[in-house]
Order: structure tokens, then sequence, then C-alpha cells
């Protein structure tokens, strides 16, 4: 694995880890599209990587908008 490689894959996956350790905010998902995007743009990964990466934060953003709708319903009178 490059350097290039092992920074690439630190700055998404450390984005990663805050998300899974529940931060929604829209900052944060942005950061992390800006990693994923910006990594792949300088061919420190592959097309799959970027695939599996941008598949990965769609399904966190999908689960978060989930349990924001479910917060949101629960608090409706």
């Amino acid at each position: 694995m490059s350097r290039k490689h092992e920074i690439a894959l630190g700055m998404i996956d450390s984005r990663f880890a805050l998300l899974r350790n529940g931060d929604s905010s829209a900052q944060l998902h942005a950061e992390t599209s800006m990693a994923i995007e910006m990594a792949h743009a300088l061919g420190a990964i592959d097309i799959g990587e970027h695939h599996h990466y941008v598949a990965r934060l769609d399904r966190i953003y999908q689960a978060q908008a989930e349990a924001f709708l479910a917060d949101i319903r629960r608090s409706a009178p």
C-alpha cells in the first residue's frame, strides 16, 4: 500500500468513525464526501474503493435520516 493510499484511507476512515459514533452534522457528511472525491481524483483510491465508500456513506446517511424521522414522529402530538 502506498503512502498516498494510507493517508487517504486514514482521512476517510477517521470521518467514518465520527459518523459511526453518532455525529450527523451536515459538515461532517460534506467533509467525508470531499475526502472520498479528493482521494479518487488524486489517484489515491481506485474506482472500486470510491464506489465502496460512496455506498457506505449513503447507507449511513439513510440510517441517520430514518432515525431523525422516527424521533420527529415520536415527538409529534
